[in-house]
């Protein structure tokens, strides 16, 4: 399995790892519910320097990222990003990434670990022929930390970076920290107040080390991808290979609103088009239970007293909730707030009920 520069750290603190997408990664070092509440009212550290970074550069990268992305990258000023997906032909999304506009001609797409090589290929492939920009896949020198909670702000700024205090959400800071130069931006998949840092490969444990020396008295600590996940699902944000995939669209999966049909032609947009104008077959729905359970990726969706019209494809108990929530895909009509069905789970028939996501919605997002 490959390992992350930060693999010493995580054995020092002692991690549970797994192997994540052929990686050596920490599901936990606490436990997935403590590190869970830690980013919700404190903050957690996390290395997500198994996901993929991938420069785009040059007069032509414009417009060759309008044509293999759904979101409007024009509309991108310098240190801004934006959420995007890739799709295939038939409009299956082949990923979802972040777009991050760093340099007037160059952009970092962040991508999924697991999808990594096959996105490289396929952005190679699609500029066959094509000149004015380099593609360069720079995932193993650069690495990548979340800083997510409350707290993040603060221990940013007690590290020296005063000028965090202005970054707006998808916003970035090109700064440095413990005397790294340091690219950091106001994204993360938890939603809470947070940060992820792109930095040199080489000086990621020491300021991994860093971080959480100066967090400590805030109630910083390491996070590892089970409470990642928790956190990400109460937001109802995708994950890919379970929510989305291939075989599904943008479209299907609810997030419409990454693609700009205003701007022009781009892979898949002919399908998506005519599903935004009423051809579909399937929706997300986002539930939560009515009786106290968890439902589990793979599990039915049943109506009529047993019929299968779905399958959860992401579920858990929500700790602050303190209810069984999930997503899953159904037919369009039972997607709708308020639609009713049932989860089998384990032989039982759970009623549930359609909830506009996301799950948890926190007071001040600005704050």
């Amino acid at each position: 399995m490959k390992r992350t520069p930060l693999y010493e750290g995580h054995v020092a603190a002692g991690a549970k790892l797994v192997d994540f997408a052929g990686w050596e990664m920490p599901i936990q070092y606490s436990g997935v519910v403590d590190e869970y509440q830690t980013v919700r009212t404190a903050a957690g550290l996390f290395d997500v320097s198994h996901m993929g970074r991938v420069l785009v550069s040059g007069p032509g990268a414009l417009p060759f990222l309008q044509g293999v992305t759904t979101n409007d990258v024009a509309k991108l000023a310098v240190l801004e990003s934006h959420y995007s997906m890739v799709c295939n032909q038939q409009g299956g999304i082949l990923d979802d990434i972040f777009v991050y506009r760093i340099k007037p001609q160059e952009y970092y797409l962040c991508v999924n670990a697991s999808n990594r090589e096959k996105i490289v290929a396929w952005l190679k492939k699609q500029a066959t022929g094509a000149s004015g920009f380099t593609i360069a896949d720079r995932s193993a020198e650069v690495a990548q930390l979340a800083l997510q909670g409350p707290a993040s702000r603060a221990i940013l700024n007690n590290l020296g970076v005063k000028a965090i205090d202005a970054v707006k959400p998808r916003h970035c800071l090109e700064a440095s920290l413990c005397g790294a130069d340091v690219l950091i931006t106001r994204t993360g998949y938890t939603g809470e107040l947070g940060y992820e840092l792109y930095l040199a490969a080489d000086r990621a444990l020491s300021i991994w080390n860093e971080l959480l020396r100066a967090g400590k008295s805030a109630g910083l600590k390491p996070a590892g991808l089970g409470s990642r996940d928790l956190l990400r699902l109460e937001m109802a944000y995708l994950l890919y290979g379970n929510d989305i995939s291939e075989d599904i669209s943008p479209i299907e999966a609810g997030a419409g609103w990454v693609v700009n049909f205003e701007k022009g032609d781009f892979i898949g947009r002919a399908v998506l088009a005519k599903q935004k104008d009423g051809g579909l077959t399937r929706r997300l729905a986002a539930f939560e239970l009515l009786q106290k359970a968890v439902p589990r990726h793979g599990f039915k969706i049943l109506v009529d007293g047993g019929k299968e019209v779905g399958e959860v494809t992401s579920g858990n108990l929500s700790p602050i909730l303190q209810k069984g929530i999930g997503l899953g895909y159904v037919p369009p009509a039972l997607a709708s707030v308020g639609s009713s069905f049932t989860i089998d789970i384990r032989g039982r028939a759970v009623p549930a009920v359609v909830v506009k996501p996301p799950f948890y919605k926190r007071k001040n997002r600005d704050g």
